[in-house]
């Protein structure tokens, strides 16, 4: 029987980001300025069942690809990323009885992993499609992340039909925004973007071929497990919850003008003082939280292309498009027209 979905909040499992720390390092770039920068801590005791903010989630990967300058980043870091670090979901692929039923129970139980998101597997003429889309409409930052789960979903076919496994196709619901060989490199397969859809195609061949994991009775409890914690969340403590609601009420009120201290403090609840502490405990400020939160709402903003500029800077808080204009020149160097040019290529 299919379990009752999850109730409503975006969420991902600790797990996700098991090695994190060391591969931002290996990007060239030091993890905690990485995660403070998204609200997020990167600590060893994390428990891989914490709760974390699917938005900050996705946030760290789009700010490492930005900071070390290597837009593949998500596809590095999924082609690496064994379905044992996955925690509970991917002990549960790896217990299932045979692969078809590891990629059943993707589909099925992938949303208890990692909350308002759409897993689905779906027949067609020509095989198989397991789709993955997060569906929170407030987090428009997600390449990295759609990047990354299709690389952790190949994973698990290629542990057990070996390394050279490739799909039979890739979908993205996003343009190309990294170099062809890098896409080469993570899936040896065609990929095909602005699908509306992530998704790994590929044949029943093979699908019956056991899992060499395979345990029928510690599945039931894994599964078991994964669906206590929709109820049950183990939710980190640290810094993770206060910037991810000044965020979200940065990006909130930024039509209007960037929400200042003290409104914010009051939204939150905190004295003001005690709100300027936190963050400079943290090692941020405020302006630069919100120059972050504009910059990478811009770059996302400016990728669909047909968002007038005006609008976008009207959603950015500026009054004239100029101001936009100039403030995205001193973040990236070039124009938002010509920004959107290079996209385009």
């Amino acid at each position: 029987m299919t379990p009752e979905r999850p109730e409503n909040r975006s969420s991902v499992l600790a797990a996700a980001m098991t090695g994190a720390g060391s591969f931002i390092r290996r990007q060239g770039c030091d993890e905690t300025v990485i995660a403070r920068a998204v609200g997020l801590d990167i600590v060893d005791d994390l428990s891989p069942t914490a709760a974390l903010q699917l938005s900050d989630y996705c946030a760290l990967f789009e700010e490492l690809a930005r900071q070390s300058g290597y837009c593949e980043s998500g596809l590095v870091y999924g082609r690496q990323f064994r379905p044992d670090m996955l925690g509970l979901i991917g002990f549960i692929a790896l217990a299932s009885p045979t692969l078809a039923n590891a990629v059943e129970n993707l589909a099925t139980l992938f949303p208890w992993h990692q909350h308002n998101t759409h897993t689905r597997l779906v027949r067609t003429e020509s095989g198989l499609r397991l789709e993955y889309q997060i569906t929170d409409p407030a987090i428009v930052a997600r390449r990295q992340d759609a990047e990354l789960t299709m690389g952790m979903f190949c994973n698990v076919f290629r542990h057990v039909l070996g390394s050279d496994w490739a799909p039979d196709a890739i979908w993205l619901e996003h343009a190309r925004h990294a170099p062809v060989s890098a896409y080469d490199d993570a899936f040896a397969a065609p990929v095909q973007f602005r699908c509306g859809m992530n998704a790994v195609l590929f044949t029943e061949e093979q699908l019956e071929i056991p899992m060499p994991g395979a345990n029928v009775a510690l599945l039931a409890v894994l599964r078991e497990s994964l669906l206590s914690l929709a109820h049950n969340p183990a939710t980190p403590e640290r810094s993770t919850n206060l910037l991810s609601r000044v965020r979200k009420e940065i990006r909130r009120t930024l039509p209007h003008g960037a929400i200042k201290l003290p409104a914010l403090a009051d939204t939150l609840g905190v004295p003001r003082w005690t709100l300027q502490r936190r963050l400079d405990d943290l090692g941020v400020t405020y302006t630069d939280l919100v120059d972050g939160t504009r910059r990478a709402m811009a770059t996302d903003y400016l990728r669909q292309k047909t968002m007038p500029v005006g609008e976008i800077a009207f959603l950015l808080g500026y009054s004239e498009v100029s101001a936009f204009s100039r403030a995205f020149r001193k973040w990236y160097g070039i124009s938002p027209q010509a920004f959107r040019q290079q996209q385009a290529k």
